[in-house]
């Protein structure tokens, strides 16, 4: 007696992890009347040409991270469909938006941010001409009030999580400030006919 038996799947595809840049392989054990067939999904569309009772995505990148992959096997008599697997990419950070230049008046604030990506748990830490800056750990640093002796400082962050770190490009600082006196002239006493001499110093 012949038996015509829809497909069956013994062996589930498993969740993968991997560092990024590597390969992820996802795989299924299905039983049922030949001929199998195998169409794999990637979050529920098909995938071109991923048709045998495997998958391999050849070099994972952090846009893979959290993709759902499933098959589809068929055969005569009907069609089973797996669980989802879900893939974790395991990146480093990356800094998609670099800290740009600011320019701002004596006294108003100064923002400096940054965009990354990589793998959770991001963390960051500001630094002022290659200093850490205590307790500029976010993704961006404001300094308050710039005052004069800021012009030109350098602003960058290193972003760190389990897997490296990279530091970004450094972001400098501009304060237009307006003239200020340091040295004020004196009073002067001469005999009458001789130059007086008045100095006045200053910087912007």
């Amino acid at each position: 007696m012949t038996v015509n038996a829809p497909p069956s799947i013994t062996t589930q595809p498993s969740n993968q992890t991997v560092p990024q840049g590597q390969p992820a392989t996802f795989s299924v054990v299905a039983s049922g009347s030949a001929t199998l067939t195998y169409q794999w999904q990637r979050n529920q569309v098909n995938i071109p040409g991923a048709t045998s009772s495997s998958y391999t995505l050849p070099a994972a990148v952090f846009a893979d991270d959290g993709a759902k992959f499933r098959v589809v096997v068929t055969n005569g008599f009907g069609n089973s469909t797996s669980n989802e697997a879900t893939l974790t990419v395991n990146a480093p950070p990356s800094i998609t938006t670099q800290p740009s230049n600011q320019t701002v008046p004596q006294g108003q604030p100064a923002t400096f941010s940054v965009v990354a990506s990589g793998s959770a748990t991001l963390t960051y830490q500001w630094q002022r001409n290659q200093v850490n800056i205590p307790g500029a750990t976010s993704s961006s640093y404001t300094l308050p009030a710039a005052v004069f002796a800021d012009d030109g400082a350098k602003f960058r962050v290193v972003v760190t999580n389990g897997f490296g770190s990279i530091t970004s490009n450094e972001a400098t600082l501009t304060v237009n400030a307006p003239p200020s006196i340091t040295t004020q002239p004196s009073n002067q006493t001469v005999p009458q006919g001789t130059a007086g001499n008045f100095q006045c110093r200053g910087q912007r």
